[in-house]
């Protein structure tokens, strides 16, 4: 119709209303499927596409709980004895046992929602309509310290720990709260961290203004590093908690709360926070019971980690007194001889004491009455320790005195190592294996070209950073990870199983046989002008071929010294298999006799020559290109220096080449 005559004036507006209506729907399917996806490192261009339902669905299938093994070892498959066993195993595990008592503004719009159905972006976008109930929600609290049931029911979701999960203990266990308790939550956690560091000890670096992370790791480094180099005996302990969360005693809590001078409202509002908590599991989509908790703090609740804090710094407090009592020695660290005993971050502890027997008996019965007083028993199975300047078979004893494992160095603390040496290979292993795994991912085949920039930007700066943050990496692991998005990715491969390795050791073969499709073959074609304009730069030598290679003058040594090149057993021999990196240089040419007058003359010549090379055996060869000031190649000086020696016009035919019309994707070269 429209080519016809055009369309009529009503026949547009419904047409535009039509197209409105499917953009809307397309819209509304790309956030579901968006939301179900979660991942957060995604920008827009890749939007609605096949890799969302790929990870949706991926997500659910491993979610998905078909098989479980329960306490006794035996195997249900039925969906409603598997929701039966899970109900039971957090209705014991969120409740004490009878008569047992202890005796002695940043909220993420996007996450899960809770039973309510509402993410935070429904509160932020219909802020206006909604506020003044909150309000009075508020208010309501305020002045009761009650929280409707209700409002702080939670669902519990099992997320799988490893690929065969089998016991409920290899699932990890998260909270779905609803989002008008995560309000009120957020604004006390906030009035919490205020304060924090006014009652919480130095040693614990979680949650508190003014300290990090990267505190705990910086510190305990330098003390294992001035240990090891004093030459004196020690030991560092690494505790695992048991249940953490789930096994604080409320009394407990409230008792020290107290003891720390808590306002009696505030009590009031963490005691209506904690006892009104009610959950039901979710399992495979279904929900299952209803049971009330009695102790414990729900992952995902904002005051959580603040509370925790709270409880762990008792510890610390045991742990002094001892040391004012000379019960436990620690470390003496430093020109004025600083005493440390232990270091904390939220549930991540680590002891530093002598190699006394009295000593780790003393910490032994420090963590066994913290744990009957507050319910965090330390599993003793999964903990460590690892000596210092000490003999593998003392290590072992006090191990079997502590029940636990004796382990070698360096160790993960934090996510970073611990009592390693940055300049080895193997200290930078954790990073490489986490970008490895990565970038090698199944997700990458559903992404678009610019969603794989997204996620090699992502992986390539974002995940070192942490590790950079305190240690200096080698040149060598530097270009290794560089490497990743080039040697790494699946054209580079593809084309080197398909054609082989060039001679060169750094280019694909171009020897090609011919195919109309093939596209490698007009690729290969312009090698040898590529090739004129790259040099290369010696670092190590191992992969920069002596004789073959521009990397030393304005032409290869084998065509500098053609009569050398003719009695040498190997032309493809790298620089390092000839030279050593020490000074005064080794030689070893590997000739196939004895050389002549007129060769000796070339051979001395050569060697003047590479009187002023220098090897960097930390550094890996490089290759540059020669036409552009930063060394990197560029069509730009490719294309006019082609047109230089071809004679063609020097004006880059632009139009032409980039008149495609295509959909926008995300630049690669953006941030």
């Amino acid at each position: 119709m429209e080519q016809e005559g055009g369309l009529s004036p009503e026949l547009l507006i419904q047409r535009a209303l039509r197209k409105g209506e499917l953009e809307e729907v397309i819209l509304r399917e790309e956030i579901h499927w968006r939301q179900k996806a979660r991942v957060k490192w995604v920008k827009e261009g890749d939007c609605n596409s096949k890799f969302f339902h790929k990870v949706a669905n991926g997500k659910r299938n491993r979610k998905f709980i078909k098989v479980l093994e329960n306490e006794r070892g035996l195997v249900l498959d039925n969906s409603e004895s598997i929701k039966e066993e899970i109900l039971r195993y957090f209705e014991k595990l969120y409740t004490s046992p009878s008569g047992e008592s202890w005796r002695v503004e940043g909220l993420d719009w996007n996450k899960a929602p809770g039973l309510d159905g509402f993410t935070i972006a429904v509160f932020q976008d219909c802020w206006d309509v909604i506020k003044e109930d909150l309000v009075r929600v508020f208010d309501e609290f305020h002045k009761s310290g009650i929280i409707n049931q209700s409002t702080n029911a939670s669902f519990i979701v099992l997320l799988p720990k490893k690929s065969m999960a089998k016991k409920i203990s290899d699932y990890r266990p998260i909270s779905l709260i609803t989002s008008l308790y995560k309000i009120i939550a957020k604004v006390l956690a906030g009035r919490l961290r205020g304060i924090l560091h006014e009652t919480i000890h130095s040693t614990q670096g979680a949650f508190v203004q003014g300290r990090q992370i990267l505190d705990a790791v910086l510190i305990a480094n330098e003390i294992v590093d001035e240990k090891k180099r004093s030459g004196e005996e020690g030991v560092v302990f690494k505790i695992d908690f048991e249940k953490a969360y789930d096994h604080v005693s409320r009394d407990f809590l409230d008792h020290v709360m107290e003891k720390k001078r808590f306002n009696p409202r505030w009590r009031k509002w963490m005691r209506g926070c904690l006892s009104s908590v009610s959950f039901a599991v979710l399992v495979n989509g279904n929900t299952k019971g209803w049971v009330k908790a009695s102790r414990g703090l729900r992952q995902r609740d904002p005051l959580s980690p603040f509370l925790f804090t709270i409880v762990a710094n008792v510890l610390s407090m045991m742990l002094l007194r001892a040391e004012e009592r000379n019960a436990l020695k620690g470390f003496r660290v430093g020109r004025n001889r600083i005493r440390v005993s232990h270091l904390q971050f939220a549930d991540d502890t680590i002891f530093f004491s002598s190699t006394r027997e009295e000593d780790l008996l003393t910490l032994k019965s420090v963590l066994l009455v913290f744990g009957h007083i507050s319910g965090l028993k330390v599993n003793l199975d999964k903990s460590n320790i690892y000596g210092i300047n000490l003999g593998q078979n003392h290590l072992h004893r006090l191990a079997e005195l502590l029940d636990c494992k004796a382990s070698g160095w360096p160790i993960l603390y934090l996510g970073l190592p611990l009592g390693g040496n940055p300049k080895s290979g193997g200290f930078w292993d954790p990073m490489i294996e986490r970008i490895s795994s990565r970038l090698d991912g199944w997700q990458k085949a559903y992404l678009s070209f610019g969603g794989r920039i997204i996620l090699i930007q992502s992986c390539l700066t974002h995940m070192p950073c942490y590790f950079l943050s305190l240690f200096k990496i080698p040149a060598s692991m530097a270009a290794k990870i560089e490497r990743y998005p080039r040697e790494g990715s699946a054209w580079h491969q593809v084309i080197l199983s398909i054609y082989g390795s060039h001679s060169n050791g750094w280019d694909a073969n171009t020897v090609v046989r011919w195919s109309h499709r093939c596209p490698w073959k007009a690729i290969a074609q312009v090698f040898q002008d590529f090739s004129k304009f790259t040099r290369f730069m010696v670092g190590d030598g191992e992969r920069i071929r002596f004789w073959e290679d521009l990397w030393w003058g304005d032409q290869p040594l084998g065509v500098r010294y053609p009569r050398l090149l003719r009695v040498v057993t190997n032309k493809n021999i790298p620089i390092s298999s000839i030279l050593e990196s020490t000074r005064p240089f080794s030689w070893n040419f590997n000739f196939c006799r004895n050389i002549s007058d007129s060769e000796i003359e070339d051979l001395e010549s050569l060697l003047r020559s590479l009187d002023h090379l220098h090897l960097s055996p930390s550094v890996p060869d490089k290759r540059s290109w020669s036409l552009s000031p930063s060394g990197l190649f560029t069509v730009k000086y490719f294309f006019l220096a082609l047109s230089q020696f071809s004679g063609l016009p020097s004006i880059f035919p632009t139009k032409l080449v980039w008149n495609s019309q295509s959909l926008s994707k995300p630049s690669p070269l953006s941030g």
